[in-house]
């Protein structure tokens, strides 16, 4: 599911014989596609969310269970030692242990991704422009407008904070050592490709625990290096929350165990791409799951692929949709099945690139509870939502 690779359709009726996953985008996102398309890796097929199996969240991990806490990156020799917040690592690694902060220019907005390895959030620049919604009508006639102008100033930028083990600094190709706000650091930089220049920061937080920053800006020059690293001071524990999910299901097929999710958002990458799109949830299981050590990158990398051996289900609005029977009949095709909530306002897709049966997926969407979609109070933690 690359972005490059999305599909451009409008339809709103059932699934045409020849579409894929590819195919499954939200309304207005072929703006979206053309305004991004620079973006070295960055992802936006519309298909996530998911549940349930015979499953423990623990048992993704092995061992007791138990979580940890642990203090803060301590600083290099020779920087006076302050106190500081200790770090939360959950035994449920479904969820959110920081929240969203300034630094200098950039905006960190709280995390709305989780995996069993890490969490992501959106990042924003001041003075550049990031295009993770789907363009207005209005928007679209003004680009015709300031069409042969000079182009807007562009970033796609997010923050990943890795579980201590799960990242492999080793793994960062051509990266400079630094010090940065007394914490052990890796920074790299290369042109990137569609005229977007990509930037990686990663930085030791926590005890073999690290945080990356990864920037692709039509800029080489903004944001420097300054800039860059400023945002590490800003990085600070917050009292770990549980992930929220607007629905719960009742099966999942033997074998498949949850391993990423978004809340507010697709799940991943693609999640991210699209994070202000007003999408609901999605989460993606797996068989076998990922190894949730020595990754450089999150899951399906930096194109948004899907993982080897998934499915995924998403929740989201109608209108960003056009794969959907128009009523609650599910209908099927070409590796997916998708339906609308009784209201015929939300969306309800799984996708399996052809992995699960027809007979499997329609099993999984019957089982699916649909939660109050505008209110965050009935909305289920992850690991309710996820594991029965």
């Amino acid at each position: 599911m690359r972005l490059h690779e999305v599909v451009d359709l409008a339809t709103s009726g059932a699934p045409p014989d020849r579409n894929t996953i590819d195919e499954i985008v939200g309304k207005g996102r072929r703006v979206q596609r053309r305004r991004r398309a620079g973006f070295a890796g960055a992802g936006a097929a519309l298909a996530v969310v998911a549940v349930t199996a015979a499953v423990t969240v623990p048992s993704i991990f092995g061992g007791t269970g138990q979580g940890t806490v642990v203090d803060a990156a301590a600083p290099s020799a020779g920087t006076p030692k302050t106190a500081t917040a200790a770090w939360e690592f959950p035994a449920d690694p479904f969820q959110f242990t920081f929240g969203a902060f300034d630094a200098g220019r950039w905006h960190v907005a709280a995390p709305v991704v989780a995996s069993t390895s890490y969490q992501i959030a959106s990042v924003y620049l001041d003075g550049r422009t990031t295009n993770d919604r789907a363009a207005t009508d209005e928007e679209i006639a003004r680009a015709g407008d300031k069409r042969g102008g000079p182009p807007e100033p562009t970033i796609y930028a997010y923050l990943v904070l890795y579980r201590p083990g799960a990242f492999n600094p080793a793994g960062l190709t051509g990266a400079t050592e630094l010090t940065v706000d007394g914490k052990q650091a890796y920074q790299v930089g290369d042109p990137g490709d569609g005229g977007m220049a990509r930037r990686t920061l990663a930085w030791a937080y926590a005890p073999d625990a690290w945080a990356v920053l990864t920037t692709h800006s039509d800029s080489a020059e903004d944001p420097s290096d300054a800039e860059l690293q400023k945002i590490v001071a800003g990085l600070k524990p917050s009292q770990a929350a549980p992930a929220k999910l607007p629905f719960t299901l009742d099966y999942v097929p033997a074998g498949y165990q949850p391993v990423e999710l978004g809340s507010h958002a697709m799940s991943g990458l693609n999640g991210i791409a699209a994070a202000r799109n007003g999408d609901y949830g999605g989460a993606i299981f797996a068989n076998p799951a990922p190894p949730t050590t020595k990754l450089i990158e999150p899951y399906g990398g930096a194109d948004g692929e899907s993982l080897p051996g998934s499915f995924q289900i998403f929740v989201v609005p109608q209108q960003n949709s056009n794969q959907t029977t128009g009523n609650t009949t599910i209908k099927c095709g070409n590796g997916f099945c998708t339906h609308r909530s009784p209201d015929g306002k939300t969306s309800i897709q799984v996708a399996s690139d052809g992995r699960l049966s027809d007979a499997e997926m329609t099993k999984i969407l019957k089982g699916l509870k649909l939660k109050n979609v505008k209110d965050d109070s009935t909305w289920a933690d992850a690991a309710t939502a996820l594991v029965k």
